[in-house]
């Protein structure tokens, strides 16, 4: 008997996820905007293809879809189907879904609706409410590939949910869909063998990033219903949300549970790859992790999380950030420079305190956790691959040729991780003595990473956000504005520092990476969560970006 090729069973699987389409939702070719066109952000509204009713509900956040699905104005089923065809969509414009299961969340919802007319009573905060996955978060029922063609049918669904998805759904969340990754999670693109690239709606000759790339890119599509749930081990939360100009979440490690979720590297714990929401609103984000963590009590599901309620937090009237806008490695782009500077502005005007972060020991701390990442000699990702052959893409292959750590090397570069981090968390304690307050800074404001949009391929450097997954300190990101090719125009004086500097700098052309996103990173210390968010709120707030996905109906 032969044995498939990747390319055929690669094919195999795009077209059973294919047939789980809703054909009556199904665009033709000269129906959708041709490739000329990039910026799709307001297509899925301006198209015609929705309901003034599938707008409305999807342009409505949680707090709003709760209101009504108590009040029966809408049913859990408008809600998801609303949801269903604007991801269907969505899809059609960016390749952003691996899984589909519209026909299950629709018969999901239809039980909510059941239950709540012959009890009066909502099945949990979250009743009716839609969430999407990214792909790794196992759904009973359903695959996860994680991006290796040879895990396209193994197991052909699994048995059970992740202890995430199984929280979620018995305070009556509803899934309908998984959301597509690069191979392993282990690369700044979202690409794979299977379903091919992701890409930015911003500017759909761009990257969406990764790991959270499918997520991201659906997101900014879905209006203020969004809300999805990807993962961290490098910035892969962070990259792809700031890319699409979306808020978003990395928690340190023991707040939101990760038991039962497919990874690429299993049992790496030298770093943690933890879970966090995107949204499009604030409110959204806000109200999961208070529910997640209040209600579905994780300590009691997943060993690793800690019993720690999500606290109210009072800031100080008057806060204290430093910033950071080169980290002396790899030089930002002009529009992420831009909303930098922008951000600075407003926090200065309302009268905040700002001085300057020294990005110490960044480099060696992102060398680390790369280090981490290999310490398997690539084993894993090796035998993953290796089922059917597949070829690692040019970004991975660092995992064809890595050697075995041994346990002593391993121990050796955790206590050198851990000297570092005591180094920058006494650096953060010492502002107390920069500062007019007297106190040590709030948080950290700098850039996500050096660029504001990348074609595939291109994005070469996550030091920006793999220092806070070596520390494991709380990291958000809020919107602030948009690459404009008449204003960020590139400093031909400069002379780059080294090879990624080179790389990022040639990399750059204002013509085609114009409209894409400009956000920054919001830093708090560890299992500061509840603080981070409320600075976000603060910041997002004076820079007019709370309401950046607002859309007027």
């Amino acid at each position: 008997m032969t044995k498939q090729s990747y390319l055929d069973i690669a094919k195999e699987k795009r077209a059973a996820r294919d047939s789980k389409f809703i054909k009556e939702w199904l665009l033709k070719a000269d129906q959708l905007p041709g490739t000329g066109v990039k910026d799709v952000l307001n297509w899925p509204v301006s198209s015609g293809f929705l309901s003034a009713k599938e707008i409305e509900i999807t342009e409505s956040d949680f707090p709003t879809l709760a209101k009504h699905i108590k009040s029966k104005t809408w049913t859990a089923y408008d809600v998801t189907s609303a949801f269903c065809h604007r991801a269907s969509i969505a899809h059609q414009l960016v390749n952003c879904l691996s899984e589909v299961f519209f026909e299950e969340g629709l018969a999901r919802a239809k039980e909510l609706d059941d239950i709540y007319a012959r009890t009066g009573e909502l099945v949990g905060a979250f009743h009716g409410i839609p969430i999407s996955l990214k792909d790794n978060l196992n759904v009973k029922g359903q695959a996860t590939t994680i991006g290796f063609v040879g895990f396209s049918f193994n197991p052909v669904e699994f048995e059970e949910d992740s202890c995430l998805v199984s929280m979620l759904r018995d305070m009556g969340a509803v899934f309908s869909f998984k959301t597509n990754v690069p191979v392993a999670m282990m690369m700044p693109d979202s690409i794979n063998h299977i379903y091919g690239e992701t890409v930015s709606p911003f500017n759909r000759d761009l990257s969406s990033g990764g790991s959270s790339g499918g997520e991201c890119a659906l997101g900014a599509l879905l209006g203020r219903i969004y809300c999805g749930i990807g993962s961290d081990i490098g910035g892969s939360l962070r990259i792809p949300a700031a890319l699409q100009n979306l808020f978003t979440l990395r928690p340190s490690s023991g707040r939101f549970p990760t038991l039962g979720s497919r990874s690429g590297l299993p049992g790496l714990e030298s770093v943690a790859s933890v879970n966090g929401p995107i949204s499009t609103t604030l409110s959204n984000l806000e109200l999961y992790c208070k529910t997640l963590v209040n209600e579905g009590k994780p300590w009691l599901h997943d060993p690793k999380c800690l019993e720690i309620p999500w606290r109210d937090t009072e800031l100080p009237e008057k806060l204290v950030f430093g910033v950071l806008k080169d980290d002396g490695v790899v030089k930002p782009y002009p529009a992420i420079s831009r909303a930098i500077d922008t951000t600075i502005a407003s926090l200065k005007k309302a009268g905040h305190e700002v001085i300057e972060w020294e990005p110490l020991n960044h480099e060696r701390l992102t060398a680390i956790v790369g280090e981490f990442f290999l310490s398997d000699g690539g084993k894993h990702c090796k035998e993953y691959a290796g089922l059917t052959g597949e070829p690692f893409f040019e970004y991975m292959k660092m995992y064809e040729t890595a050697k075995n750590m041994g346990v002593a090397e391993l121990w050796d570069l955790q206590v050198e991780r851990t000297k570092l981090c005591k180094e920058y968390l006494e650096r953060w304690n010492s502002t107390a003595y920069q500062t007019s307050s007297g106190r040590a800074i709030d948080a950290i404001i700098m850039p996500v990473s050096p660029y504001s949009g990348v074609e595939v391929g291109k994005f070469c450097y996550i030091g920006y956000t793999a220092v806070f997954n070596a520390l494991d300190w709380s990291a958000g990101v809020i919107p602030v504005t948009r690459a404009d090719k008449a204003v960020d125009v590139q400093d031909k004086s400069y002379t780059p520092r080294n090879v990624k500097d080179q790389a990022t700098y040639d990399s750059f052309e204002a013509e085609k990476i114009n409209g894409g996103a400009a956000a920054v990173q919001i830093v708090c210390k560890k299992l500061q969560e509840e603080k981070c968010v409320a600075i976000m709120k603060v910041v997002a707030k004076l820079l007019g970006t709370d309401t950046y996905w607002n859309k007027s109906l």
